[in-house]
């Protein structure tokens, strides 16, 4: 006869009506919980007859040898699954096992899915990148290293970071170079994205921080009615590409076009590419185009030209940090910023005449 299986947090909080956070909160004394919160969660603990495998704070005694990877959703943005990838090879080779968890940018589901991760006994936490500062309090009380990679939170965790601008300084001018004085940008919107400043600003900021400052430095004038913001991508359950088709047409319909778009992310650079073929303008004899990512760019028509990131680099950096903590749980906390750098490829051609 098959045995029943083990209670866990997720029962908890769902036989006393409370997220796994907040019982994650009561059982490692994470923050304070409303009394009616503390009794039902106690009363859940005891009629469940879960048992914790990780107690309190300074007890774990051993490794399980496994590695949670909390990320905003692989089927969304390739990076992130490419990322996922590095990370597992390399924990593979080490004798590590990794746990992935996408959170698609739920506070909730992230923080479900670090009390999945504290019943599972994790040695370390890498996230790629968090929602709420606030779901990794239970981590800490745990005592579960914590490591954030392109986007952090946080300054107490150690962080795996990128510079965009050596990157997007090399695609302004490869642009200029080849005739290009009229560049758009489209990019995500800050204002849609209003995410914690633990560096002193988000990486939207950065990115089109970077733009202006290269334009400038080519010599190019910015005109900021070629700056179109918005989401990367939309919403689920709608066509990925639809948010960069809507701000490509934006800048179709403007009386004099732009020569060249500089798109912040792959996906909104796809849905560039798939606007002006509706449009009947060609890549790259039409207009010229240039991505961010190099997630998916070699497989678009044409092969985009695009700004790419060390991925592998940063996901073996981000696993030395973690089980360096691991290992030792007084490591002083780093954050390593990596370069960016432009990848040519066929959607980048001379400014076509007027």
């Amino acid at each position: 006869m098959r045995k029943s299986p083990l209670p866990t947090m997720v029962d908890v909080a769902r036989h006393a009506g409370v997220s796994p956070a907040t019982v994650a909160r009561v059982l490692y004394k994470a923050g304070t919980v409303s009394a009616d919160k503390q009794a039902r969660i106690e009363a859940a603990l005891e009629a469940t007859g879960y048992r914790p495998n990780v107690v309190a704070r300074g007890l774990r005694t051993q490794r399980s040898w496994t590695i949670g990877m909390i990320v905003v959703d692989g089927t969304i943005n390739p990076f992130f699954t490419q990322l996922t990838q590095a990370v597992r090879t390399e924990a593979l080779d080490r004798g590590y096992n990794v746990l992935v968890y996408n959170h698609g940018m739920s506070a909730k589901r992230e923080a479900d899915a670090i009390a999945n991760l504290i019943q599972q006994r994790v040695d370390a936490v890498i996230f790629s990148y968090g929602v709420a500062a606030e779901n990794m309090e239970p981590l800490r009380e745990a005592s579960i290293p914590i490591v954030q990679v392109e986007r952090a939170l946080t300054l107490d965790t150690h962080s795996v970071l990128i510079d965009p601008a050596p990157g997007i300084s090399e695609a302004v001018a490869h642009l200029a170079q080849v005739g290009h004085d009229r560049i758009a940008y489209i990019g995500g919107d800050p204002k849609l994205y209003p995410r914690p400043r633990p560096h002193g600003s988000t990486m939207e900021e950065d990115r089109l921080t970077a733009f202006r400052a290269a334009m400038l430095a080519s010599g190019l004038e910015v005109d900021e009615r070629l700056i179109q913001l918005g989401y990367y991508f939309n919403p689920a359950g709608r066509p990925i590409t639809g948010e960069g088709r809507r701000l490509t047409r934006l800048l179709l319909d403007m009386p004099e076009q732009p020569t060249a778009i500089f798109a912040s992310g792959d996906t909104l650079a796809a849905g560039v590419l798939q606007e002006l073929h509706q449009e009947g303008l060609r890549v790259p004899d039409d207009i010229s185009v240039i991505g961010f990512d190099d997630s998916i760019a070699d497989m678009l028509t044409p092969p985009l030209s695009s700004v790419g990131r060390p991925l592998q680099d940063m996901g073996i950096y981000a696993l030395d940090m973690a089980i360096a903590s691991i290992a030792n749980p007084g490591t002083e906390l780093k954050s390593m910023r990596f370069a960016t750098h432009l990848i040519k490829r066929q959607s980048v051609a001379q400014k076509p005449r007027q």
